[in-house]
């Protein structure tokens, strides 16, 4: 614990020194995605108490997996389609989304539901730094996660 006292101020001193400002400036913010599985994963830790079922969790992590593999190479100019573009206050993204999240609750799939709820609620009121839909579903950080996690 006294660890935890000792590298917390080392790691959250301002940009030109602070390890956190200097990874957040090279990969932006966390998505929301990954901010809700967080807290998932810390009140589980602190309560033993489950939020996300193991096949729940599976699918998310498929699902973060499959969608990471081909947003990125797109978004970086592989292909002829930018699918980061859409994530621009277009209407058809957000229709797309709302139902896969009906669908996601339909199947009884509730927290993915959330998370794609959370999501474009978060983004609706401006809640990060980024403009872009795509930035709060997703990041590197869950990405590289989930590809962790199903390799192992």
């Amino acid at each position: 614990m006294a660890t935890l006292f000792v590298i917390t101020p080392l790691v959250i001193y301002p940009f030109p020194y602070g390890p956190l400002w200097w990874l957040r400036g090279l990969t932006g913010d966390l998505s929301m995605t990954t901010l809700l599985l967080l807290l998932a994963a810390v009140y589980h830790q602190l309560s033993g108490k489950v939020l996300i079922a193991p096949r729940e969790r599976k699918f998310v992590l498929w699902s973060v997996a499959m969608l990471g593999f081909v947003f990125y190479p797109l978004a970086l100019g592989v292909g002829q389609v930018d699918p980061y573009a859409w994530g621009y206050a277009t209407p058809y993204m957000l229709g797309v989304l709302l139902g896969l999240s009906l669908l996601m609750f339909l199947r009884q799939y509730y927290v993915i539901a959330s998370l794609l709820l959370a999501a474009v609620l978060a983004w609706s009121i401006g809640l990060l730094q980024s403009v872009n839909l795509w930035d709060y579903l997703l990041d590197p950080f869950i990405f590289f996660y989930a590809l962790f996690r199903l390799v192992r």
